[in-house]
């Protein structure tokens, strides 16, 4: 249908999506999102598919193990990198573009090491916590969690190297082996168990996933090593790694307190539900979840765009960049959300008997990514402007808020207290860092902020 045929408010919305493409900052990040977009498509599709086929192989029990234990694989994996994951995005370029090679040698060794030892102190010391207090754990969790404990290393190292891989503008080896290469080999090895030993339990699917990581981990390790020789000279290292640490300590403390906003609920779970009740849940955000790749597609390569036009004092052209990011983010996202509601019982039957009793989570799950993606991806503005302090409080805040929602609604409600938590709780996390944007910026972040008044004028 051409833009024309469309009624009047809707053509003004279409015109005014397709003016932001003359905004050189803007074309440049939606041309580069569309590759990284089609990485995360092909990767959402095989992370759904295999998650299909564990939930059917092991059975909804077995699985909502799995899934437990996984979750806080992902949630310390994330913050065991201290953010430095996320700081090499800053570091890197600045030494390349200033031609600092011995700085960029010795960020790059000293935050590799600093990143392995803090994970191997954290599987030790996880598993002397799980030692002491396993009188109050159930038996069920005990030996998966420790098997997710050793692996917690190796996925931060994998969560460092895709920061160093996107620094250097690799995509292919930042995203392949986190969200292709990873979920196959997960698979293969879960597809293993089944053929030679009948159904797979959690542990012995936790222990694939902890063989499928530290593989994929090591191949990814000896393609960045050689990528870097052929691009960095080689540079006597020198150290500022108290420097290092103080710019990336209070990015973990964001990225954590986001972690523990979106990963209560499950984690809050383990302790009110049984397993098979956690699998029908974690199905159900991994359905869900398909609505932020849009999202993380263009942040991706937003983000460095957010310091450099803040850096060089352009306000107006970073309130029309943001504007126009929050379209291509929002609009594609709501038609995602509407397609999931309609297919959502019908995937959510896929995983397996019993899984589609959590289809009516569903819909208040996306109504917080649907939020997120009304005022696009504020936190990393916030960020990349110096205001990360301001980021962290608001996700404190709001993770405090699921963490008293979820004692609240989930031993009355179940699941769906679960998801009506994390709905609320990412909702008001969304609309305080609106207002944060707004006025310490000076940006309007919102979907509808740069043209509601001539749609109201052409109604």
């Amino acid at each position: 249908m051409h833009v024309n045929a469309l009624p009047r408010p809707l053509r003004r919305i279409g015109e005014a999506i397709a003016a932001r493409l003359d905004d050189g900052h803007l074309a440049g990040v939606v041309r580069g999102a569309a590759f990284v977009m089609g990485i995360r498509v092909a990767g959402a599709a095989i992370a759904l598919l295999s998650q299909v086929l564990l939930a059917r192989w092991m059975g909804v029990y077995e699985y909502g193990i799995f899934a437990y234990v996984w979750v806080w694989v992902i949630v310390l994996g994330i913050v065991v990198p201290m953010g430095f994951g996320t700081s090499v995005l800053r570091f890197v370029p600045e030494y390349r573009a200033r031609s600092k090679w011995r700085r960029m040698s010795g960020m790059l060794t000293a935050s590799f090491y600093i990143v392995l030892a803090i994970g191997l102190v954290t599987a030790l010391v996880g598993t002397g916590i799980l030692w002491a207090a396993r009188g109050h754990i159930e038996s069920y969790y005990l030996l998966p969690l420790v098997v997710a404990l050793l692996c917690v290393p190796a996925f931060a190292l994998m969560d460092w190297q895709e920061g160093v891989a996107r620094a250097f503008g690799w995509v292919n080896l930042a995203y392949i082996p986190a969200y292709i290469v990873r979920p196959l080999a997960i698979v293969v090895f879960a597809g293993a168990i089944l053929l030679f030993s009948g159904t797979p339990t959690g542990l012995q699917v936790t222990l694939a996933a902890l063989a499928a990581t530290v593989l994929t981990l090591v191949g990814q390790r000896l393609l960045l090593i050689r990528r870097v020789a052929q691009t960095v000279p080689n540079a006597r290292p020198v150290f500022h790694v108290r420097h290092w640490v103080a710019v990336s300590a209070p990015l973990v403390l964001v990225e954590g307190l986001f972690l523990i906003l979106i990963n209560t609920d499950i984690v809050l779970l383990g302790y009110f539900v049984d397993p098979d009740e956690i699998g029908v849940y974690f199905a159900v955000t991994r359905i869900a979840n398909l609505m932020a790749f849009i999202c993380f597609a263009l942040s991706a390569l937003a983000v460095p765009k957010f310091a450099e036009l803040h850096a060089a004092g352009k306000h107006d052209e970073l309130q029309t960049f943001m504007h126009g990011v929050i379209q291509w983010i929002f609009w594609p996202t709501l038609a995602a959300g509407l397609f999931l509601l309609l297919v959502g019982e019908f995937a959510l039957d896929l995983f397996g008997a019993g899984f589609a009793a959590g289809y009516p989570v569903l819909g208040l799950l996306m109504l917080g990514f649907l939020a997120r993606a009304a005022t696009g991806p504020i936190e990393y503005l916030l960020n990349m402007t110096g205001n990360q302090n301001a980021t962290a409080f608001a996700y404190c805040c709001a993770a405090v808020l699921n963490i008293a929602l979820n004692l609240m609604l989930v031993p009355r409600f179940g699941l769906m207290g679960a998801g009506a938590s994390t709905a609320i709780s990412i909702v008001f996390a969304t609309g305080w860092l609106a207002i944060i944007v707004k006025r310490r910026l000076g940006i309007t972040a919102f979907v509808f902020a740069g043209y509601r008044h001539r749609l109201f004028a052409a109604a």
